[in-house]
């Protein structure tokens, strides 16, 4: 996506009305399935009168639908500081924007939502049976080179919870026989200063990192000396930023995609 469209959504995601519509009841924090409403301002009361039942996904405009995380609903953690998960969310999305690499949806700090501040993220139409260990065993230079930009996205932002679940995969409806594009979701365990990489994704270990790639990363970390960084300092901490600055020069080195590293280098669970 290019930067004015995605301007445009960003802007939106911020100030149109929005409603809750759902929960997703497997998160472990509050993840809430929410529709923008300035385009069709029917409630869902008015919704389910017309439909004559409660909607479902199929029923409502997947371009009204986001997910929206509330600073409110996040569980404490020992290793992040409280509070601050729904903007590790944004900083990753403001990194995947800055890469160029499109591979988090637009995702913006609102300050007033149904349940106060939070994180709210395009939602991603997607097959629920697709996800990361569906796609790697695919034959698909394409899908694999889109692997290996998530496979250094993580390691730049410290992604502590790369699960498989985490890989959205998005088919072109009108172009069926189009490679798929991966999305990726649920980044509010990042950017830690402590090393923390936990990630389904270490069979990729080897795998030639393209000149391309580390190109992008080198342009990253030279931004993260200007106004860029100081957007990442509106949402971390000024240590934070520091250690993932350190962190994307190290990633500009990398000729291969590294073997597993840490005490615990898998997520749990998996999926």
């Amino acid at each position: 996506m290019t930067d004015a469209p995605r301007l445009e959504q960003a802007d939106r995601l911020r100030s149109a009305p929005m409603e809750v519509v759902g929960r997703f009841a497997d998160a472990s924090n509050a993840t809430l399935l929410a529709r923008l409403t300035d385009r069709d301002p029917r409630d869902l009361d008015t919704i389910t009168a017309d439909l004559g039942h409660a909607p479902g996904l199929e029923d409502l405009d997947p371009d009204d639908l986001v997910v929206y995380k509330p600073r409110r609903g996040e569980r404490p953690l020992w290793d992040f500081p409280q509070g601050t998960l729904h903007r590790r969310e944004v900083a990753a999305a403001e990194v995947s924007a800055a890469l160029g690499w499109d591979l988090v949806p637009t995702t913006v700090l609102r300050d007033e939502g149904p349940f106060g501040v939070g994180s709210v993220q395009r939602f991603v139409p997607h097959d629920p049976e697709q996800h990361y260990f569906t796609v790697v065993e695919r034959d698909d230079d394409a899908l694999r080179a889109q692997l290996v930009a998530m496979v250094l996205f993580d390691l730049a932002i410290d992604n502590a919870d790369r699960k498989g679940g985490h890989v959205l995969v998005e088919p072109f409806a009108d172009e069926p026989a189009r490679t798929p594009r991966l999305h990726l979701v649920d980044h509010g365990v990042s950017f830690n200063v402590v090393d923390k990489l936990r990630t389904v994704a270490w069979d990729l270990a080897g795998t030639p990192v393209p000149d391309a790639l580390r190109a992008d990363l080198a342009r990253l970390r030279t931004s993260l000396d200007g106004a860029f960084g100081d957007r990442c300092r509106d949402l971390l901490s000024d240590a934070e930023v520091a250690v993932f600055a350190t962190r994307v020069e190290r990633a500009t080195q990398l000729e291969v995609l590294p073997e597993p590293v840490g005490d615990v280098p898998y997520p749990w669970p998996l999926l």
